[in-house]
């Protein structure tokens, strides 16, 4: 398992690496220009430093579809600014200069919390099945449509109006309290979270299955 870090500052690309250090994390660093190969195992988090973006920079999206957690490493907290980032697809937001005391309990909090990759992955099936590694339960037509649609926007907040849509007009509520509930069930580790005033994003992978 691996943290990946983009464009920090060498300040705190040096402080974040004695983080992981410490929690037993490998830090890999991904600068502007070089090769973007993904390293070996499952990514627990990315960092990234929201004001050095530039062209050769990985997106946010790229880095959501890598897994895990993404950080925004902000020149400086604002409200604005921090909704721009979640809103954006981000998990949390970090002020530079980073701690690295904090650094070493968000890595260690995030390492413990985090079930192990093959549990979140789904298979969602045509007769409608919703099963993991382990288990398997029904699924209605509107929770189906629900996770279809946080699916194919992995890591990304999806307002509570579309996902109503997908649901067919259903309570958005209690169709995702019921889906959380029969991701326990069957012993997934897929998660969704909701994001108060925004909307909800699934943690984890949903693959049809057609027959």
């Amino acid at each position: 398992m691996h943290a990946l870090a983009q464009s920090l500052a060498p300040a705190d690309l040096e402080v974040l690496a004695d983080a992981c250090a410490e929690v037993g994390l490998t830090l890999a660093v991904t600068d502007p220009g070089a090769g973007h190969a993904a390293p070996p195992g499952a990514q627990l988090v990315a960092f990234h430093r929201v004001a050095a973006a530039g062209p050769d920079d990985l997106p946010v999206e790229e880095l959501k579809r890598r897994g895990g957690y993404t950080v925004a490493v902000l020149d400086r907290i604002s409200a604005t600014e921090v909704l721009a980032a979640v809103s954006r697809g981000y998990s949390f937001t970090l002020a530079s200069p980073l701690r690295r005391e904090r650094l070493v309990e968000t890595l260690g909090y995030l390492r413990n919390v985090t079930p192990p990759e093959n549990t979140q992955v789904l298979t969602l099936d045509g007769r409608g099945t919703l099963s993991s590694p382990a288990k398997s339960a029904p699924v209605t037509d509107a929770e189906a449509g629900l996770l279809r649609l946080l699916a194919g926007r992995p890591g990304q907040i999806v307002p509570r109006e579309e996902l109503g849509r997908a649901t067919g007009g259903e309570d958005v509520n209690k169709v995702t309290s019921v889906l959380k509930q029969k991701f326990l069930d069957i012993d997934s580790g897929a998660k969704l979270l909701k994001i108060p005033h925004l909307g909800f994003r699934l943690v984890g992978t949903v693959r049809e299955d057609a027959h």
